[in-house]
């Protein structure tokens, strides 16, 4: 169905949902996906376009303006072409659980950050217990590093950490307002903290998260300002953005971030309900999950194309392309797997995914099923 703009309309029953593929001639994208009862009425924005959706018990009404065209059909059963049923896709299949409460070693107390390395190592944020953990692939205790205090090779709540060059281990020590550069052995290399010295828009205060870009630069969440800044590897800083002068780009409250490998920047805001995204220099690109996401917080990407959400909200992992389109969502209390996850933070190696259950104290394993190109049928 074309007229001028392009459409694709999917209804599920039941339960009523209707999930829409906005799509303009340029490429740019809009999705929404909406539980539906008997009466409702949606406007939904994409640019200066609108689509409006209602649905009285069997009749949905289909309003284009782009196009004044309107469609009239019914979901009886009776297989119009715009009214099909389809079976969601499989995202994950359930591994294995690593990990319980407690501070020996593979414990945890309130995890609440976890990072793998190319080699497949994994390093997670033991908040409760004041320290770094590091697991093999397989789950087996590797070492640890840390203990409550303000030294180095000590932690006041350790919040996030990134070790995704292979070399290098950073880490968010929320309270000592620093980060702590450690090598892949969990060797104390150096502390980076904000100075007086620097102009006032380049200093931080009590990180949440920290990533690395492919380049080297660092790039840290800065909890008390709200905004992330750039520093080069020796910890100078470079430049910052996201804060009240960003315009769209400003951030409420952020939570996490990552860099992708295609120099993009994502930050996860909750208050805001979604993921903003900047370039690698500061510069606003687009905003992620605006209208779907409740309470985003740890990010992943599976590959270079599929972003991976922890909403902690319905606690789920929504799943969209690396440009925002929504593909689904990856529901943790799902018949396929055997006990109640709560995320709240996730990282990927390979066909992997380590999902962080800060309540139940422990990671959670995934194996990645799902093939891009997945489309209803």
């Amino acid at each position: 169905m074309k007229v001028g703009r392009e459409c694709e309309f999917l209804i599920h029953l039941p339960p009523y949902d209707i999930f829409i593929q906005y799509a303009s001639n340029v490429n740019r994208r809009g999705f929404c996906h909406f539980p539906i009862d008997n009466l409702l009425l949606i406007r939904y924005f994409v640019n200066h376009y609108m689509i409006i959706l209602s649905m009285r018990n069997t009749m949905r009404n289909v309003f284009y303006s782009s196009g004044f065209l309107v469609l009239y059909f019914f979901c009886l059963g009776i297989g119009h072409p715009l009214c099909q049923e389809s079976v969601a896709p499989t995202f994950v299949e359930y591994l294995a659980v690593w990990g319980e409460k407690g501070d020996g070693p593979g414990q945890f107390q309130s995890p609440q950050g976890i990072s793998v390395d190319p080699a497949g190592f994994l390093y997670i944020a033991d908040t409760g217990n004041q320290r770094i953990q590091k697991l093999d692939a397989m789950g087996r205790f590797v070492g640890e590093i840390g203990g409550f205090g303000w030294e180095k090779e000590q932690f006041d709540h350790p919040v996030a950490l990134c070790a995704s060059n292979g070399l290098d281990v950073f880490v968010a020590d929320y309270y000592n307002q620093r980060i702590e550069r450690y090598d892949k052995d969990l060797h104390y290399l150096a502390s980076f903290t904000s100075s007086e010295e620097w102009p006032e828009h380049h200093r931080f205060g009590f990180p949440l998260d920290v990533a690395l870009s492919l380049q080297g630069e660092l790039f840290c969440l800065d909890g008390e300002n709200r905004r992330v800044l750039k520093l080069d590897v020796l910890g100078n800083p470079q430049s910052s953005f996201g804060d009240f002068d960003a315009g769209e780009g400003r951030l409420i409250d952020p939570q996490r971030l990552i860099v992708s490998n295609k120099e993009k920047v994502y930050i996860s805001d909750e208050k805001d309900r979604r993921i903003v995204v900047f370039d690698i220099h500061g510069n606003y690109l687009q905003q992620v999950g605006d209208g779907v996401l409740e309470r985003p917080a740890g990010m992943t990407f599976i590959d270079p194309n599929i972003l991976l959400v922890v909403d902690r909200g319905p606690g789920t992992i929504v799943v969209f392309t690396d440009s925002g389109a929504l593909t689904g969502h990856i529901r943790t209390e799902s018949e396929n797997i055997p006990l109640q996850v709560q995320p709240y933070d996730v990282a990927a190696w390979r066909d992997r995914l380590y999902v962080l259950d800060n309540k139940n104290h422990r990671i959670v394993v995934f194996r990645w099923v799902y093939r891009q190109g997945w489309a209803p049928r």
